[in-house]
């Protein structure tokens, strides 16, 4: 076996690799983790079917802005609960979230979110408490996929318990530590990017726009962060002052 090939195998079992497919990589204190993607339909006030997916694409790639473009192309199970969100009476939701940690202590998430201000206040023992339990639910999905980089079951329980229906502590709500994440029906959201430089940091956490995240009939994606253009007032502010900086010098030539 050549040096290069021993490379690639060690990485690989470095990044849990192990399985017959590229498995999910699960966050812990110094690993970020993968994106997953997480899907319900409601019937009912219940779960009817329940889909959640690793996208194999790092929080990182995500927060350094490497990975705009489809983070997720529909497959057969992806396909099969949004022909079972149409159904009379039932409605979809959905999330995108990930994270973990770095080797220096600090902690980096993404989700989407649906109450941004309450996310604001929140700080890293909230984040700290995020990973535990984020480790718990990407260890989950990663079991649940086998050969597969999806799992579509029949039950919140089925897919790493993502359930916007119940405030108990699950995903949809950062285990009680943050706002609930859910997306109602196809469209778009804001990613946001959350970190924090410690676990147990009682400062606020860091939030970004990582740009707008889109669910449709073709998968997932993800798009920077569109520019804010700057109000009428600011360009006629700024003629106010170069005409005032005109008429200063032409008192000054006057004056000479």
């Amino acid at each position: 076996m050549n040096n290069f090939i021993k490379v690639g195998v060690a990485g690989a079992l470095a990044l849990g690799y192990v399985s017959a497919h590229a498995g999910a990589v699960i966050p812990s204190s110094s690993n970020t983790g993968d994106v997953f993607l997480f899907a319900d339909v409601i019937q009912g006030g219940s779960v009817t079917a329940a889909f959640a997916a690793d996208t194999t694409v790092k929080v990182d790639n995500v927060t350094g802005g490497t990975a705009f473009g489809t983070l997720y192309a529909t497959d057969g199970n992806l396909s099969t609960l949004l022909s079972d969100a149409q159904a009379s009476g039932a409605s979809l939701q959905w999330a995108v979230v990930g994270g973990g940690g770095h080797s220096d202590g600090s902690l980096s998430f993404v989700s989407t979110v649906n109450n941004l201000s309450t996310l604001q206040n929140r700080n890293g023992v909230n984040e700290g408490n995020w990973l535990t339990h984020f480790i718990n639910t990407a260890t989950l999905v990663n079991t649940n996929t086998g050969t597969n980089p999806s799992v579509l079951a029949t039950s919140a329980g089925g897919a790493a318990n993502w359930d916007p229906t119940t405030l108990l502590s699950n995903a949809s709500n950062w285990y009680l530590n943050g706002p609930t994440n859910a997306i109602t029906g196809l469209g778009s959201a804001t990613l946001y990017g959350v970190t924090s430089p410690a676990s147990n940091s009682t400062n606020p956490v860091t939030i970004t726009n990582l740009g707008t995240v889109t669910l449709s009939a073709g998968g997932l994606s993800l798009s920077a962060p569109s520019a804010v253009p700057l109000p009428a007032a600011v360009w006629l502010l700024g003629s106010g002052i170069l005409g005032l900086v005109g008429i200063g010098r032409r008192k000054s030539s006057a004056a000479a």
